[in-house]
């Protein structure tokens, strides 16, 4: 049985520090040789993955790879970190997602994304682990892609987990609606929580709680985060440290939330376990770097929250 089943692209990531960020017709300064450096491995559901695995859950992913050697060592990679790999799907003749960042020195980045098979994929899904996880974890994907892990998942009563993302071409308004009146959580940022709204026709987060929907978490980067339930709404700061690469960060605080949550502790708990993954992600470069154990992640938790 899997704890966790979750969607999402796969990426290659190549993290570049800039001297700033350039506008159009400008140049930026690269910090380092593009010939010395070495992809990291991303995507937001293997991301989270890969974070519960080390955290001691099942996690496995559904997601699209080329037959191209990047795909090949991102499966092998996975299934060395623990991840069910059962409900990859290889796409022969086309290229592994990836992604270039470039992030300039007040942390801010420009993101460029190459889809690669992951967007080539126009098939039927036929998830292995259907019958066999506990929840499912909606990522930034290819649209048709979710939709049909979205529909086998709700229609055989599993309980769905969306981490939205401001992508139009991964989630239309018309599917962000829908997804978000299939989800049972649905976590996101400030921003992304403003694109719901208008997609919802709805003026209040809140408004999201419902008897589908129990809770929905906004976060705010350093100001915390903001956690709704049918109870109301509570306030939880972010963790203050070192902050050296931010790219990965909200996939780490999905992670933190989704093992108190199958805990069955407390949204607001939950969300504290998820600041405290979010904050070891962001010392260092790279989304799976830095990510902790169970005990480091309990070790800091006593720190700033107490007993867990």
């Amino acid at each position: 049985m899997l704890d966790v089943l979750a969607s999402g692209y796969p990426s290659l990531d190549s993290i570049f520090a800039t001297s700033h960020s350039p506008g159009v017709g400008e140049t930026a300064l690269l910090q380092s040789s593009p010939a010395q450096h070495r992809p990291e491995f991303g995507g937001c559901g293997a991301n989270v993955a890969v974070a519960l695995s080390l955290l001691g859950f099942k996690a496995g992913v559904a997601m699209v790879v080329g037959d191209d050697e990047a795909g090949q060592d991102y499966v092998g990679y996975l299934q060395q970190r623990g991840v069910d790999t059962q409900d990859v799907t290889v796409l022969s003749g086309h290229h592994t997602s990836q992604s270039l960042l470039f992030r300039n020195p007040d942390g801010e980045y420009q993101n460029f994304f190459f889809a690669g098979a992951a967007d080539a994929w126009d098939g039927e899904l036929t998830l292995k682990n259907a019958d066999r996880v506990h929840y499912g974890l909606i990522t930034v994907d290819n649209w048709r892609h979710n939709m049909a892990f979205v529909a086998q998942l709700f229609n055989r009563g599993v309980p769905l987990i969306w981490q939205l993302k401001p992508d139009i071409a991964a989630f239309p308004e018309k599917s962000a609606a829908e997804f978000a009146r299939k989800a049972a959580v649905i976590l996101m940022n400030h921003i992304e929580a403003t694109y719901l709204l208008k997609a919802m026709h709805l003026t209040d987060v809140a408004a999201l709680i419902g008897e589908q929907t129990h809770t929905v978490v906004v976060t705010n980067g350093k100001n915390g985060a903001t956690v709704y339930t049918s109870s109301g709404s509570t306030h939880v700061p972010a963790i203050a440290g070192r902050i050296v690469d931010t790219t990965g960060a909200g996939d780490g605080f999905t992670a933190g939330f989704i093992a108190g949550l199958l805990q069955k502790r407390e949204a607001v708990i939950c969300a504290q376990m998820g600041a405290i993954v979010a904050s070891f992600v962001l010392e260092k470069i790279g989304c799976q770097t830095n990510l902790p154990s169970w005990d480091a992640m309990v070790s800091r938790y006593k720190i700033h929250s107490g007993d867990l």
